[in-house]
C-alpha cells in the first residue's frame, strides 16, 4: 500500500510538471534541451515516462502522453497523436508513410502492427532510431495529402508502400483495403455496393487508374513485383484483412479461384453471404477471423447461434464447408482447402430424411 501511493504521489508531480510545460513551451513535442531549460532533470525525465506521463517520442524528444488511449489505433500501434507529435519535430518535408500513414487513412496493415512511427523524407538518408522509422524514397507532393491536419502520403501512395516488399498474400491485404476504402470515401452505401458488386465501372476504373498512377512512380524499386500481381489481382469484395490474406494463399499456391462474399442459398430458401464460394464443388470456405462473432459472451453467443442455424440450412442445400481461424499457417489453411476441394462430392438422399408430405422427419 505504502508503494502504490508513493507510485501514485510521483505520477501526480510528474502531470504538474509536464502541464507547467505544456504552459511554457506549447503542446510539444520538446527537445531534452528545451526540457532541461524548463528545470526537467535526466531522473525526472526517466520518472515521468516510466510512469506514462511523458512519451519519448524519439531520442532526444519528449511529448505529453494522452490522457486517453487512441481508440482508432489497434492494440500494439501508435497512436495519430504520437504520429502528429513526430512530424512536428522532423522537417517541413516529412510525411507520415506506411503503417502511420494506414493508420491515418483507415486501411488494414499486413502483419502485426508495431510501435514505431514510419515516415518519408525526400532525399533523406533510410535510418532507424527509438520509434522512429525514416525512409528518403522518392515523394511527389501530388501523392501527400493531410487527414486530421497530419501532412501524410495519400491512401494510392500509402498502399503501394505497404505492398512493396511483402508476399502475394501481405501486398493483396494492403491492395484490396486501399480500393476498397477510395471506394467508401466516393460512393454513399459503399459496403452494399461492394457486397453486391454494384460500383459502377467509371468508379472501379478511376481508382484503378489513381493506384496505378502511384505505382508507376515505384516500379522499378526493389520489392515491387508483388505489388504488380496484387494490383491485377484486386477485389474490393473483400471484408477484412483476413479474407485477402486468405485469398492471397490461395492463389499463391494454384488452387481454383473462388468467388468472394458470394450468395448461396439454403434449402429453406433463404439468401447467405459465404466467404468464399467454389460453386462446381459446392464448398464454402469460412475465415473466422478475430471478433467475426462479436466481443460480448452474449454477442458472441447468440452469433454461434445464427451461425450453427445458418450452416445447417446450407448443408441441407448440399453445401459442405471448410473452416479456418486467425493464428494458422498459410500452409495449413491452404492444405485443408485442398482436401476439401477435392473430396468426391455426396449427394443427400432426400428420402431417407423426408415423410411422405415432404416436411423434415423428427
Amino acid at each position: 500500500a505504502v508503494r502504490e501511493a508513493v507510485v501514485v504521489a510521483v505520477y501526480r508531480v510528474s502531470l504538474d510538471r509536464v502541464s507547467d510545460t505544456v504552459r511554457a513551451l506549447g503542446p510539444g513535442p520538446w527537445s531534452y534541451a528545451d526540457l532541461r531549460g524548463q528545470g526537467w532533470s535526466s531522473r525526472q525525465l526517466e520518472c515521468a515516462v516510466r510512469g506514462r506521463a511523458l512519451v519519448r517520442v524519439r531520442r532526444g524528444v519528449y511529448g505529453p502522453a494522452a490522457t486517453e488511449p487512441d481508440s482508432s489505433a489497434p492494440a500494439g500501434a501508435v497512436g495519430a497523436s504520437q504520429i502528429q507529435a513526430t512530424l512536428a519535430g522532423l522537417s517541413a518535408l516529412a510525411a507520415a508513410s506506411h503503417e502511420s500513414a494506414a493508420l491515418l487513412s483507415g486501411l488494414w496493415v499486413p502483419g502485426p502492427p508495431a510501435a514505431v512511427v514510419h515516415v518519408s523524407i525526400p532525399g533523406q538518408a533510410e535510418r532507424w532510431s527509438v520509434g522512429l522509422r525514416v525512409h528518403g524514397s522518392h515523394l511527389p507532393e501530388e501523392f501527400v495529402t493531410t487527414v486530421g491536419g497530419v501532412r501524410t502520403t495519400t491512401i494510392a501512395r500509402t498502399v503501394i508502400d505497404l505492398a512493396r516488399g511483402r508476399s502475394l498474400p501481405q501486398a493483396l491485404v494492403a491492395v484490396d483495403s486501399g480500393f476498397r476504402r477510395l471506394v467508401e470515401l466516393q460512393r454513399p452505401g459503399a459496403s452494399r455496393e461492394l457486397r453486391e458488386r454494384m460500383v459502377p465501372p467509371s468508379v472501379h476504373t478511376r481508382i484503378r487508374a489513381e493506384l496505378e498512377s502511384a505505382f508507376a512512380v515505384t516500379w522499378s524499386w526493389p520489392g515491387t513485383r508483388n505489388v504488380r500481381a496484387a494490383l491485377d489481382l484486386v477485389e474490393p469484395a473483400s471484408e477484412s484483412a483476413f479474407e485477402s490474406w486468405s485469398r492471397g494463399w490461395i492463389l499463391a499456391v494454384g488452387l481454383p479461384v473462388p468467388v468472394v462474399n458470394a450468395e448461396v442459398v439454403g434449402h429453406s430458401g433463404k439468401p447467405y453471404f459465404g466467404d468464399f464460394v467454389w460453386r462446381s464443388q459446392r464448398l464454402i470456405g469460412e475465415a473466422d477471423g478475430v471478433g467475426k462473432y462479436g466481443v460480448t459472451p452474449g454477442e458472441v453467443r447468440a452469433a454461434l447461434k445464427a451461425e450453427r442455424a445458418r450452416q445447417a440450412d446450407l448443408e441441407a442445400a448440399g453445401w459442405r464447408f471448410v473452416r479456418w481461424t486467425t493464428g494458422e499457417s498459410g500452409t495449413h489453411v491452404v492444405a485443408r482447402i485442398a482436401r476439401a476441394l477435392y473430396l468426391p462430392r455426396v449427394t443427400p438422399r432426400t428420402d431417407l430424411f423426408t415423410t411422405r408430405t415432404g416436411r423434415f422427419a423428427v
